[in-house]
C-alpha cells in the first residue's frame, strides 16, 4: 500500500524532471571528430630557416588559403620566392613589439581552447551530421587583422585578439585605430564563441542581400545555434555582452522593437541601417548611448529563441526556414 500511495508522487517528479530537461542536451562522447590543431604562430617564431621553408612547402599543398591569409593578407609577407619570404619573416620576428606580443600569445591557454573547440564542433556534428565540419584549426598571429578567418575546411584564429584588454601589448595599441570598446572586446572568453559564429556565418548562414529583417533573423539563428552548441557557456558570452549590457537589452526589448517598427526599419535595404544596428561599435546608433552595440543581433536572437521554445523543429530546419516565418510568430515581451 505504501508503494501504491507513493507512486503518483514519484510519477509527478519524473514528469517535472522530463519537462524541465534541456531538449538540446545531448551526449557527444561517441561523436567521431578529427580536428587537427596547428600552431602556425609557433612554427613562424621558433623554427630555423630550413624548417620554416619545409613547413611552408608542406602546408601550401593542403592549406594554401590559410597561408595566403596568414602571411599575405595579415603580415604582408609573400610566400614566394623563398629568399624574400625568409627575409620578411625574420624582419617581422626582430620587431620589439612583435617579440613582446609573441610572448603574450604563448601564455594563452591553448589546450583549454582546443578542448572547448573540439566539444563545440562535436555538438555541431551531432546536430548537423551531413553538413560542413572543419578539419584543421590554425593558431596564428594576424597582427590584429582579423579575429577568425574560415575557408570551407579550415579555421585560422588571430590569437593576439584574445589577450585581454589589460594586457600591456593591448594597452600599447594606438587609440586612434583601436578604440577602447575594441580593446574591451579582446577577451579570451570570447574565442570559442567567435570561432563557432564565424564558421556558421561562412558555411551555414551566409550574409543575405535582402532587407534588414532578414539579416537580423540570420544573426538570431547564428547566436541561437551558438547558445545550443556551447551548452556550458553563459548567454552573455554568446551574445558578446557584459552582464550589465545583457540586462539593459532584456529590459529594453519592447522599446527596441517599437523603435524598429515606428521607424519602419525592418524592411529597409540600405547599408546604414545594418551598420547602425548589426555591426560592432561603442553602442547601437539611433538608441541611447547606454545601449549595447549590435542590438539588432540581440533582437534576432530573442525572436529565434522564442520561436524555438514554442515550436518543435530541428536545428537543421531552423537554418533553412525563411526569416519572415519566424518574424510573423514573434510576440514582444
Amino acid at each position: 500500500m505504501r508503494f501504491l500511495k507513493s507512486f503518483p508522487v514519484f510519477l509527478l517528479l519524473f514528469l517535472i524532471q522530463s519537462c524541465s530537461s534541456d531538449p538540446y542536451e545531448v551526449d557527444t562522447s561517441k561523436v567521431n571528430l578529427k580536428l587537427e590543431f596547428i600552431n602556425l604562430d609557433s612554427i613562424v617564431n621558433f623554427s630555423n630557416n630550413q624548417k620554416l621553408i619545409d613547413s611552408k612547402a608542406q602546408l601550401i599543398k593542403s592549406n594554401r588559403e590559410i597561408l595566403d591569409f596568414s602571411f599575405g593578407y595579415c603580415l604582408g609577407i609573400p610566400l614566394r620566392p623563398d629568399t624574400t619570404f625568409l627575409r620578411k619573416v625574420n624582419e617581422f620576428k626582430k620587431d620589439k613589439y612583435i617579440q613582446r606580443l609573441e610572448k603574450s600569445i604563448q601564455k594563452l591557454p591553448k589546450e583549454q581552447f582546443k578542448a572547448e573547440l573540439t566539444d563545440a564542433f562535436k555538438h555541431l556534428k551531432f546536430h548537423f551530421p551531413s553538413s560542413k565540419i572543419p578539419t584543421s584549426v590554425f593558431f596564428v598571429n594576424s597582427l590584429f587583422s582579423a579575429s577568425v578567418f574560415c575557408t570551407e575546411k579550415e579555421i585560422a584564429i588571430g590569437m593576439e585578439r584574445y589577450l585581454g584588454a589589460n594586457a600591456r601589448v593591448i594597452k600599447e595599441l594606438p587609440p586612434q585605430q583601436f578604440y577602447e570598446w575594441i580593446k574591451i572586446g579582446m577577451e579570451p572568453r570570447y574565442l570559442t564563441r567567435d570561432v563557432l559564429a564565424a564558421w556558421l556565418m561562412t558555411n551555414y548562414l551566409e550574409e543575405t542581400n535582402e532587407n534588414y529583417a532578414a539579416e537580423m533573423i540570420r544573426w538570431g539563428k547564428i547566436l541561437f545555434l551558438c547558445n545550443v552548441l556551447l551548452p556550458e557557456e553563459k548567454e552573455e558570452v554568446v551574445l558578446r555582452y557584459t552582464s550589465a549590457q545583457l540586462e539593459w537589452a532584456n529590459a529594453s526589448e519592447k522599446a527596441v522593437w517599437s523603435y524598429l517598427v515606428d521607424k519602419e526599419l525592418l524592411f529597409k535595404t540600405d547599408e546604414e541601417t545594418r551598420i547602425n544596428l548589426l555591426k560592432e561599435g561603442p553602442y547601437s546608433i539611433g538608441l541611447p548611448k547606454e545601449s549595447p552595440d549590435r542590438i539588432g543581433q540581440f533582437m534576432g536572437y530573442k525572436i529565434v529563441k522564442q520561436f524555438m521554445e514554442e515550436e518543435e523543429i530541428s536545428l537543421e530546419k531552423l537554418v533553412a526556414m525563411p526569416y519572415n516565418e519566424l518574424l510573423q510568430k514573434y510576440k514582444v515581451n
